[in-house]
């Protein structure tokens, strides 16, 4: 039986590395039954591919008896958000909020984004020690996604702390919802709601290419979102685009700093910045799983999988599986998911992986680790909590 310290051990070294694991649940099959959990978990790559673009499998919803459910306090709150609702609703909102994440908006967007990552390299030139964390990878995606929902610069850290709270309540981020932290959830939804009103006041004030201002000028037209609506998906596109991206650009920083070819190679163009985003997000995917649940009996990798069933699928694993079978594929896996539910941001976080390595190449001309990287302790959302650095700067 495994001890205490001993299980604390192995976990630290899953997080760190969890090929390990992935390893040894691909030995057992691409479909194994978590009795535990009472849960199907998906390795295998194209079961992974399958079971995400199958229409027999939905996104599972909040408890029946949950505050978030359509019976609770907060009814439709979750089942509003782009990333969990399902049918006409997902397709209706995916068209709605697609308008800002298409190639072209991308691009046009992406001056915007070299400016903020040039900003934050500048907020730091004067240190030769800082966290590649709290001082890089998670300021970046706040601007971004600030810039992209439309939220006023003097309000974002409130919005922030707002959807942190939110998030947590709801197991947004650890996967495992938190009981004692449902009702400062709870609260903090009304508290963005109020944010989102006073926001969106003002029509004239908001930026243009933005949520809100999309969403205010759809008003009384059949596009139009409802409150609860436009509410949820500010926090779910703060949510989804801050810890996705923030974990993306913690692990490319890590990749500099411990190969050190990469570093000079990007600085002379012999590197392509994009090719090494995708290479990260094939090795070392954000986020290492997403749930589906069966609406009908069905059969996978020759199991039964009945009604109501809840499968796991593991995204980490299935790329791993890609990985360690086609080491040179050119793209990124399931790392976004796949089918009608695929990351809408894609595109967008790939942008800020490609512009924060440019622009470190540029004013960069060494880093290493400082310190031991600090994984952050759950499994949902694969990422660095805390990342030590000593840069070396070009002559200033």
């Amino acid at each position: 039986m495994t001890t205490g310290p001993a299980r604390a051990a192995v976990t630290e070294a899953l997080l760190r590395c969890p090929a390990p694991l992935y390893a040894r649940m691909h030995r057992q099959g691409p479909l194994l039954w978590s009795s535990p959990d009472e849960t199907w978990v998906v390795t295998g790559y194209e079961l992974a591919r399958l079971v995400l673009r199958d229409p027999r499998f939905r996104m599972p919803g909040p408890p029946r008896d949950s505050q978030w459910s359509e019976y609770g306090s907060h009814g439709g709150f979750f089942q509003s958000m782009l990333l969990a609702s399902e049918g006409e609703r997902h397709a209706r909102l995916r068209r709605f909020l697609g308008q800002l994440f298409t190639p072209r908006a991308v691009r046009a967007r992406t001056v915007r984004i070299e400016a903020a990552a040039a900003a934050i390299l500048d907020a730091v030139a004067a240190r030769d020690a800082v966290d590649g964390v709290a001082d890089i990878a998670s300021r970046l995606p706040v601007s971004v996604i600030g810039d992209l929902v439309g939220i006023p610069e003097e309000d974002r850290d409130e919005a922030s702390v707002l959807c942190r709270a939110i998030s947590r309540g709801g197991g947004v981020a650890s996967g495992r919802p938190s009981g004692q932290e449902v009702g400062t959830a709870l609260a903090r939804v009304d508290d963005l709601g109020r944010l989102v009103d006073r926001w969106t006041e003002e029509p004239g004030r908001l930026m243009p290419d933005s949520v809100l201002a999309l969403a205010a000028a759809a008003r009384a037209t059949p596009d139009a979102l409802s409150g609860t609506e436009l509410l949820a998906n500010v926090f779910s596109l703060y949510i989804a685009g801050h810890d996705t991206s923030r974990n993306m650009l913690s692990g490319l920083l890590l990749r500099l700093a411990t190969r050190p070819g990469l570093l000079p190679g990007l600085a002379a163009g012999t590197v392509d910045g994009a090719a090494e985003v995708d290479r990260l997000l094939l090795g070392e995917s954000p986020l290492t799983f997403t749930v589906r649940v069966a609406r009908e009996e069905c059969e996978l990798a020759g199991r039964r999988v009945r009604p109501g069933d809840r499968i796991r699928v593991m995204l980490g694993a299935a790329n791993h599986e890609l990985l360690t079978t086609d080491p040179d594929a050119g793209h990124t896996g399931v790392g976004f998911g796949e089918g009608r539910h695929v990351c809408l941001g894609a595109h967008l976080a790939r942008t800020e992986g490609r512009v924060l390595l440019e622009a470190v190449a540029g004013r960069w001309s060494a880093v290493r680790p400082a310190g031991e990287p600090v994984w952050a302790p759950h499994f949902l959302h694969r990422g660095l909590d805390r990342l030590p650095l000593d840069i070396t700067w070009r002559q200033r």
